[in-house]
């Protein structure tokens, strides 16, 4: 059952993300106030090549650590994610993907983001960079996917995007592309 929104106050209107706290009427009555993180949707994408996959690696400043992630990046107004997950991959590796599967999205954190990441697996590529963001610093590191495997069945993937989309792969039994 829904909670019914009594009032909303966007208290910060940024680039990427918008904050407000709604004024809620809980299904027994109460009420309560949420806290609610407005944010561009997303795409990740696992890049396959060649019984390789193709991940990123750079620092993210929210938890202070460098990770190990598919590429990804946000989708414009208007664009369709298809779109923005080919424009992410030839601006972070370089590569243009000549076939795109979709594999459902996720709510990263739908406790308080209303963010939707759309995941793609891509394959057959041709070389075709696009200029990057300035402020984007990204190691682009390749891995087998028998590598991969192991990394994912030792937890050592900790971004949601890559774990969710990792599984897909692995649960739908993709052969080395």
């Amino acid at each position: 059952m829904a909670n019914k929104v009594l009032d909303s106050n966007r208290i910060y209107e940024g680039k990427i993300l918008n904050l407000r706290v709604d004024s809620v009427e809980l299904p027994d009555g109460g009420h309560t106030k949420r806290e609610i993180v407005e944010h561009k949707n997303g795409v990740g994408i696992l890049p396959v090549d060649h019984a390789m996959m193709i991940f990123v690696q750079q620092y993210r400043d929210a938890v202070g650590s460098d990770l190990l992630e598919i590429p990804a990046g946000l989708v414009e107004a208007g664009e369709d994610p298809k779109m923005t997950a080919s424009r992410e991959l030839q601006e972070e590796i370089g590569l243009k993907p000549l076939n795109l599967t979709p594999c459902g999205f996720v709510y990263p954190t739908p406790g308080c983001c209303d963010e939707k990441t759309y995941l793609f697996i891509a394959n057959q590529f041709e070389a075709h960079r696009l200029e990057a963001d300035d402020d984007e610093f990204i190691h682009v590191v390749r891995l087998p996917i028998e590598t991969v495997r192991k990394m994912y069945d030792h937890h050592e993937f900790i971004d949601a995007k890559t774990v969710s989309t990792l599984g897909y792969y692995f649960s739908h039994q993709h052969t080395n592309e």
